[in-house]
Order: C-alpha cells, then sequence, then structure tokens
C-alpha cells in the first residue's frame, strides 16, 4: 500500500526537516517520505513541549524509531511557559523547526497536516467568524512549510498504519473535549459526515477557488496599500472607506501582518478597526497590537 503525497515540488536531493511528534499522521509521513523519496536527505525533528509526564518517554520512542530507519534525528525541550498553550506550542515549535532548517540549509518544513485537519480548520474559522481566507482553509505550501499529506485522509493513514505495521504513541489530549477542535472532531464532524458522506473531499473541491479569491483580493489591497498608505503618514481614511468591506478587511489583515509579523486573532477586531477608520473623529484610538494603537488623524489612521 502506498500513501498519497504530494511531494512533486521537492527538488531531488534535496535537505528537509519533518515535525515528528510520534503521532500515526507524522509516523506515516515520515515512513511514506523516505520510502517513496530516497533521494531526500531527511532529518526528522521532535519538540518535546513538556506538557505531559510521558513527554521524555516519547521522545525516546521517536529517537529510537528514527535509529532503527536510518534517518536523523534532532530535537528540544521546552519550558512551559503561561498563556494560550497552543499558541505558545506552535510559535516554538515553528521556531525550532525554522532554526534546524537555516543550520541544515533545508528548503522546506515538512508537517503531517491532513484532510480532516484541513477541514476542521475551516470549521473552527467560520464557527468564529472568518472571511475569505478562512474558508480557502490550509495551503500545500505557504512560505517553506510544506504539507504533503493534505489531500489525504485520516482513513487512509490510519490504514497505511495499519498495512506496514508502523508503531506510533497517541497523544490523550487529542480526547480532551474540553478543546474547542476536539470537540469539534470528536461531536460534530462525525454527524456532518454522516449525513454528508465526503464532506471533507467536496469542500477541498472548492479550494482552488477560495485561494484564488484570496489572491485577488490581496492583489487590489496591496495595489491600494502602495498608493495609499504612507509608512510615516499612515492609512488615507477617505481612499480607504471607498473600497468594498472584502477590500478594506485584506488591506487590515495585511497592514497588521505587515507591522506585526502576526495574522488578526478574528473577524471582531477587523470590525472593531474597520468602524475606527470610518468613524473615529481625530485623535481617538483603538488597540492595535500590544503596547501600539491605531490612531486617527483628519485625514490619515496610523499605528503609535
Amino acid at each position: 500500500m502506498k500513501l498519497k503525497l504530494e511531494h512533486k515540488q521537492i527538488p531531488k536531493e534535496s535537505t528537509v526537516i519533518v515535525g515528528v511528534s510520534g503521532g500515526r499522521d507524522s509516523m506515516a509521513l515520515i515512513h511514506a517520505l523516505t520510502t517513496q523519496r530516497l533521494d531526500l536527505n531527511v532529518i526528522a525533528a521532535h519538540v518535546d513541549h513538556a506538557l505531559r509526564e510521558d513527554s521524555g518517554e516519547v521522545a525516546d520512542f521517536v529517537n529510537g524509531m528514527m535509529q532503527r530507519w536510518h534517518i536523523q534525528f534532532a530535537k528540544t525541550k521546552l519550558k512551559p511557559a503561561g498563556g494560550n498553550l497552543e499558541e505558545w506550542g506552535r510559535e516554538k515549535r515553528y521556531e525550532y523547526f525554522n532554526k534546524l532548517a537555516k543550520k541544515n540549509k533545508a528548503i522546506y518544513i515538512l508537517t503531517a497536516h491532513h484532510q480532516d485537519d484541513d477541514f476542521e480548520s475551516m470549521m473552527l474559522h467560520f464557527l468564529r467568524g472568518t472571511r475569505v481566507k478562512g474558508l480557502s482553509g490550509m495551503q500545500v505550501l505557504r512560505e517553506n512549510i510544506f504539507r504533503p499529506l493534505l489531500f489525504t485522509s485520516r482513513t487512509e493513514i490510519d490504514e497505511y498504519i495499519a498495512f506496514n505495521e508502523i508503531p506510533y504513541r497517541d497523544d490523550p489530549s487529542n480526547n480532551d473535549e474540553n478543546f474547542t477542535r476536539n470537540f469539534l472532531r470528536h461531536k460534530i464532524v462525525p454527524v456532518l459526515n454522516h449525513v454528508y458522506p465526503g464532506l471533507a473531499q467536496r469542500w477541498q473541491d472548492q479550494k482552488s477557488y477560495w485561494l484564488d479569491l484570496q489572491a485577488l483580493l490581496e492583489n487590489q489591497a496591496a495595489v491600494f496599500m502602495d498608493e495609499f498608505l504612507d509608512k510615516k503618514e499612515g492609512l488615507h481614511r477617505a481612499a480607504y472607506a471607498k473600497l468594498a468591506f472584502p477590500v478594506r478587511a485584506t488591506v487590515l489583515e495585511l497592514w497588521y501582518r505587515r507591522t506585526t509579523g502576526s495574522m488578526v486573532p478574528d473577524a471582531q477586531t477587523i470590525n472593531r478597526w474597520d468602524n475606527a477608520i470610518l468613524t473615529f473623529e481625530s485623535r481617538k484610538k483603538t488597540e492595535w497590537h500590544e503596547k501600539k494603537f491605531l490612531v486617527m488623524k483628519k485625514e490619515r489612521a496610523g499605528i503609535v
């Protein structure tokens, strides 16, 4: 049995970093990758978040399996911090992956996100309130992050794991329905699939439409910003007001990303900024990022 991978974009004899947690998805990915692309220099990267009592055992398991399969292995152990642990873990994980990629001149960082993850992410965006970008889900390739399993279902991965008798370690937290994604995965998505079989596949068939539409909005927003957004003076309010809301929202998303390096947290934040630029009088302000504010002038809106 051969697992379906999107890997044609990886040049021959490249070095790649593969995130391996020890779970079935990442174990299936690295097994399939190293049996289908023997030309690649593969480095398995494991991050011990130190959030589970057995996290050290999982790290040792991954290390042992990589030695068994003759795959280079690298790992790091984190010190848990306060706040949103999920966001913290993701940030630190990619920070480590990028450090490894730079050190080893790796062209891509590969993750095991698959079709079901993609659909769940889209649903979470939709339920929280989203724009076109959220409806498009994940991309196979975004900057240096490559997701070869994005069009492969969880069922296919389970079958591949069973057929090849690949050991793995489940994370018990994946069954904790206090986490929104887990509740959606275990309670909501199965009901939707019962009523609409193959729903995730049908949605993914539309990804190119949503991605093209998002690209169109970003192109229009970028053209506008080149003319009406000055780094020192700020955003021209009257010109901004003439735009259709989808373009205005995209302008704000791009502006926020350029000035903070982060993604806009939610749709409500976009609405707050949009309302401020359209209606606030001079000197009024609203929060932007950390200790910075979006401050209104008569003709411009700037970040201070």
